[in-house]
């Protein structure tokens, strides 16, 4: 039997999640293990749909490497956490695929909130407002229209891809 040698672009990347003000990455035993922050180099942005509840739902996912490690943060689409992540990281001119990012949630009064700093700064957010989200009436029932709220998230998300060389979102 021959072997292939396992090099950094064959490594298996490391899943995580963001729950309760905490980074979490979930064991192969399916244990919880709980970190205050997660750290690298942007690699990556990309949309992909996961199964959840029998439903095909899109779950942002921000590549780090660290030395030989890629850490793949995974957010629901419509996730303040990933807008705050993007607002935060499309503020930072001088972004590229050699800045050093720290993504650090928190909670306060029940809710996640995050840091994010590159290159040791604490960066702040592009834009104080986000586009207004409409109200429609189908069959009665309201329902929150945040069509144009996504599509500016998306579109700073595509901007923040091209700085660190990945291309734009698809």
């Amino acid at each position: 039997m021959a072997l292939g040698i396992l090099d950094e672009d064959t490594k298996r990347k490391i899943f995580l999640s963001i729950s309760k003000g905490k980074v979490v990455h979930y064991t192969k035993g399916g244990e919880a293990e709980n970190f205050k922050n997660v750290e690298g180099t942007l690699s990556d942005i990309t949309i992909k749909e996961r199964s959840f509840n029998g439903n095909r739902v899109p779950f942002w996912y921000i590549d780090l490497k660290d030395g030989g490690e890629t850490y793949s943060l995974s957010l629901p689409y419509i996730s303040g956490t990933f807008k705050s992540i993007i607002l935060a990281l499309a503020s930072y001119r001088d972004l590229s695929s050699k800045t050093k990012v720290v993504i650090e949630p928190y909670e306060r009064n029940g809710y996640t909130k995050v840091v994010v700093y590159a290159d040791g700064i604490k960066l702040d957010w592009i834009v104080k407002e986000l586009p207004p989200v409409n109200k429609v009436v189908v069959k009665g029932k309201e329902y929150i229209d945040d069509e144009a709220r996504m599509n500016f998230i998306k579109g700073l998300a595509s901007q923040v891809k091209e700085k660190i060389g990945k291309g734009s979102i698809s």
